[in-house]
């Protein structure tokens, strides 16, 4: 008898496990999606720092390279500033109290 029942409930048994698997598919195409993403957002960033860093070295090397490759007619030429330099007049009252004597 029990040969019996089991064979009546085998499709309903066959259905469920089916169902088992299609929703434990659905969830590891999910996970597996998202960690697609994950991996290409990860990737983006690195492209974006090593595009970055490339950008810095290179800028780098041209500030460094610049003066050797440039002569003085490529230099941007500077204006020359004068500065005067003087101290103020002393007044005659201030000469006169420094002088007196008592």
């Amino acid at each position: 008898m029990s040969d019996k029942k089991y064979s009546e409930n085998d499709p309903e048994r066959t259905l469920i496990t089916l169902d088992q698997l299609s929703q434990t598919i659905e969830v590891m195409t999910s996970v597996v999606n998202r960690l697609r993403r994950h991996l290409n957002d990860q990737i983006t960033a690195r492209r974006e720092v090593e595009e970055l860093e490339r950008a810095q070295r290179e800028h780098a090397e041209e500030e460094r390279d610049s003066p050797r490759r440039g002569s003085g007619s490529q230099r941007p030429k500077r204006q020359g500033v004068v500065v005067a330099v003087s101290r103020p007049e002393p007044e005659l009252d201030e000469l006169a109290e420094e002088k007196v004597l008592h």
